[in-house]
């Protein structure tokens, strides 16, 4: 099957390669062949040749100049030779497809290292030509897009409709898109785009007179000869189709009422009215256009997995479809990208789908893990983020609004079971308590923050893009509300650029970075050791003819302030102080204090005219050094891409730049200079544009904000860890107690257990805030004994009783050989052999024979909070 698919049509034309004499050839220079090496996947499988990409990487200067040349040499003559047109194919199965038939595997092609590392470069090349002029309907194999782009461009066209109309959706199944894509065609839609003729000459002989074999547990069929398609898992494969299939996007465009989504190869066209007829006539037509397309690029749809969905109404077979002669069969439940959709409202089945692959990924994260041993909550939390809530909220911003309150309380269960596995409290613990604990947010917050995140973010792509967000963001789309909240705090949107193209590639190889800590240092070390190292990286640019030193000051929800000087090293300093937005985080101060001093000391040098300047750019924002050493092909916001900017064209300039970080507040000079301008900073007008990661931590900040409001005025449902702590804040990020002092922790503030262990003291509101709040020998208040009932205090520990030798198994007793009061004899097996790793029979003898636990015993206890040791003692 796969070898009919990639021969090519009987009736389709040669391919036309174009001559490339008279167009002008631009080598590939070193630094794209470093970007190149550097974004090479490691852990791939290699190709025929069997180099690894990772040995690619190793290359050194002159193994890098040699392969430049043969690279150099390939692309100017445009000959690909045969090992790299060669590749090895591998069948996958396709999830949830029978393994005993052809069509349900998945050819991936495996190519040669080296092949893959010029394709590299060809393509970083081509997307610089292309990225701007595609149609923003497309939205797979593109940067910074994702399935999410076309299942909110569908789901919105359904939920838009109003009572009484109805939407047809039709699902277009090609057979073998990658794979019967013609070669002529390709090269005939490359020119278009104003893609050089060396490139696309370069494409079409990669294209050309393919050849593959098929490996089947370690078994190569003979040589196959594919002549059209491309080549599935290799890198400038999906590039060249996305271009071929975007002259596709732009005829649907042209028919009035017709709107579709396109990812990779799936389209979907959708109509939207109160006639049927009207519906029948519009999609049709639409069909027939896309029929002729096909036919004009020798591709062809299979219709007999084409399928329609009719939305607004239970009846079925309202509509004749076509595709040629083939009527189309109507689907009640189609699968749109993983996501399950329903004639009528709501999305049931979707959610009992991603309740189900959720629950099954919950009950593995809890084999890791129990109450009494595993790691600990920290370590566990983000595996339930990655695994469950990853599976269960996938582009939950485009059907959450559209589910019932049924369905979205089959979700928060199954949310709810992860919270008391990661905090390891019961069952019986609150869920708002046990949200808290495990430091989580409700699954319908986490659909408003992502929704509230892709609206700003599509609107600042453009135009085209913006237009599209607001059909898909109506005015009552409750985000709206949330933005209003913050909207007095900024003026514009930052809006994001595109990467810069390989031409820069050269000049950012003389910007350096420095990202790493000072001396090993963490961020917690002394003052004093601090400033040594820091004056000992500083002293080293001492010589140097300018210094730039940025910093930044930020009072959160009010103002921010951005200082940076300029110092140079004979003559006066500049100094540069503005406001960096009401929104402004740290990181983003730091940013804009950077962009200013890089600003000055421009024109200072374009004043001075220095031939050769070196320029040290100091900052004490890690995050900023590293988000800039990552490099400008990968940066895409816009103030971090105008600081990239400003470092270019400071090289052009015939200097150096080299940001380095520094430790900040520990008596450097300079670095406090530059804080106290970022001070006065914070008096400036604060009309700089917000981040969009800003402006949603604003709004987060609102709705907590508000919720801590209505919990001090008594407006909000108190429970038990409310009352007993005062406040809905969630727990501490670190703490110094293990798993099992963990879970006791939140079964004593969830009041779940009436023997919390060793926490049996009284949390109170009175304690030294420099003592452990757990083992705090301060004497607990009548009144938090009258209105914690569960803790039992007690006056005197003298005249308390000894209780003797445990002779029941539900009382508390003392573990014998680290004193941890465990709330049963099972509980004390258990932690005997888990913890001290002894026999379950040795565990049993000594249980048995163990004290009773009471509020006050004789020999004592380790706090496992503080660490500190105690004698006997009590409230």
């Amino acid at each position: 099957m796969h070898m009919a698919r990639s021969t090519k049509a009987t009736h389709a034309p040669e391919m036309k390669i174009p001559s490339t004499r008279r167009s002008a050839f631009r080598p590939i220079t070193e630094a794209e062949l470093d970007v190149a090496l550097r974004e090479l996947s490691s852990g791939t499988a290699p190709g025929d040749d069997e180099i690894h990409c990772e040995e690619l990487k190793q290359l050194g200067r002159v193994s890098r100049r040699c392969f430049l040349r043969l690279f150099n040499c390939s692309l100017r003559t445009g000959q690909v030779q045969a090992k790299w047109r060669h590749g090895i194919i591998v069948p996958l199965l396709k999830p949830n497809k029978p393994a005993n038939s052809m069509a349900s595997f998945r050819p991936v092609t495996l190519t040669s290292a080296l092949c893959k590392l010029m394709e590299r470069i060809v393509a970083r090349r081509v997307r610089d030509c292309i990225e701007d002029k595609l149609e923003p309907q497309q939205a797979g194999l593109r940067p910074a897009r994702s399935t999410l782009d076309t299942l909110m461009q569908v789901t919105s066209a359904v939920r838009r409709r109003k009572d009484g109309t109805k939407t047809a959706d039709v699902f277009i199944d090609y057979a073998r898109a990658f794979d019967s894509v013609d070669h002529g065609c390709i090269v005939k839609a490359l020119l278009p785009f104003g893609v050089g003729k060396h490139l696309v000459a370069w494409i079409a002989y990669f294209l050309k007179e393919r050849t593959a074999q098929v490996r089947v547990n370690n078994v190569l069929s003979e040589d196959i000869w594919l002549t059209r398609g491309v080549p599935q898992g290799s890198v400038l494969g999906p590039l060249p189709f996305i271009v071929t299939v975007d002259s596709l996007s732009k005829r649907p465009n042209c028919i009035h009422g017709l709107q579709h989504g396109f990812f990779s190869g799936d389209l979907t066209i959708v109509c939207t009215s109160a006639d049927l007829s009207e519906i029948q006539q519009t999609i049709q037509k639409g069909l027939d256009c896309i029929t002729h397309w096909l036919a004009e690029y020798y591709m062809e749809v299979l219709a007999e997995k084409t399928e329609y969905t009719l939305f607004g109404t239970r009846e079925t077979n309202l509509l004749s479809l076509k595709v040629g002669e083939t009527a189309l069969k109507e689907e009640r439940t189609p699968t749109l990208l993983c996501l399950t959709k329903q004639p009528h409202k709501g999305l049931r089945k979707h959610v009992l789908c991603m309740k189900a692959a959720a629950s099954t990924r919950l009950m593995q994260l809890r084999a890791v893990a129990s109450p009494e041993w595993g790691p600990d909550r920290e370590k566990l939390r983000p595996f339930y983020l990655a695994l469950v809530q990853a599976k269960m909220c996938y582009g939950v911003s485009s059907w959450w609004f559209d589910t019932s309150l049924s369905a979205r309380e089959r979700l928060e269960r199954v949310q709810a079971q992860a919270e008391h596995s990661l905090a390891g409290a019961p069952k019986a613990a609150n869920r708002e308590d046990a949200l808290c604990e495990a430091r989580l947010k409700p699954i319908n917050e986490v659909a408003h923050r992502r929704a509230l995140e892709y609206y700003p973010r599509l609107k600042a792509k453009g135009p085209a893009h913006a237009k599209v967000a607001d059909s898909i963001f109506p005015s009552e789309h409750p985000i709206y509300i949330r933005l209003a909240n913050v909207q007095h705090l900024y003026s514009i949107i930052d809006s994001t650029e595109k990467p810069h193209d390989a031409k820069v590639l050269q000049w950012a190889r003389r910007v350096h970075f420095n990202a790493t800590a000072l001396g090993s240092l963490k961020a917690d070390a002394p003052e004093k050791d601090k400033k040594v190292h820091t004056m000992r990286r500083v002293q080293r640019f001492s010589d140097f003819d300018y210094q730039v030193w940025a910093d930044g000051s930020v009072v959160l929800s009010v103002s921010s302030g951005a200082g940076a000087l300029v110092y140079p090293k004979d003559g006066r300093r500049e100094v540069a102080v503005l406001g960096a937005g009401s929104l402004a985080c740290s990181h983003r101060a730091e940013c804009v204090a950077m962009e200013a001093g890089l600003n000055r000391l421009v024109d200072v040098i374009e004043l001075s005219k220095t031939p050769r300047t070196r320029v040290p750019a100091f900052t004490d924002s890690l995050s900023l050094s590293m988000a800039l050493s990552a490099g400008h092909e990968v940066v895409d916001g816009a103030m971090l891409r105008r600081i990239w900017d400003l470092s270019l064209h400071i090289v052009r300039l015939r200097a150096s730049v080299n940001f380095q970080f520094v430790f900040a507040h520990c008596g450097v000079p300079r670095n406090e200079a530059a804080y106290k301008a970022a001070e006065r900073g914070n008096t400036k007008p604060q009309s700089y544009p917000a981040w969009i990661c800003d402006m949603v931590t604003g709004v987060d900040r609102h709705v907590r904000n508000e919720m801590y409001r209505a919990f001090e005025e008594d407006r909000m449902p108190r429970t038990h860890r409310s009352v007993l702590l005062d406040h809905v804040q969630p727990a501490p990020k670190h703490t110094k107690a293990d798993r099992l002092g963990e879970s006791l922790l939140a079964q004593f503030r969830t009041g779940t257990s009436e023997h919390c262990g060793w926490l049996h003291r009284v949390l109170t509101r009175k304690a030294d805030q420099l003592q452990c709040r757990w083992c705090s020998a301060q004497d607990a208040a009548s009144d938090a004994a009258v209105e914690h009932p569960l803790v039992e205090t007690v006056a005197d520990s003298a005249s308390a009783p000894d209780h003797g030798i445990v002779t029941r198994k539900g009382g508390p007793i003392i573990c014998p050989l680290c004193n941890m009061v465990c709330s049963r004899r099972q509980a004390g097996v258990v932690q005997l052999v888990k913890i001290h790793g002894l026999k379950r029979d040795c565990a049993l003898a000594l249980t048995k024979k163990a004290r009773r636990a009471a509020l006050t015993y004789k020999s004592g206890y380790t706090c496992h909070v503080c660490g500190e040791d105690f004698a006997r003692r009590g409230l």
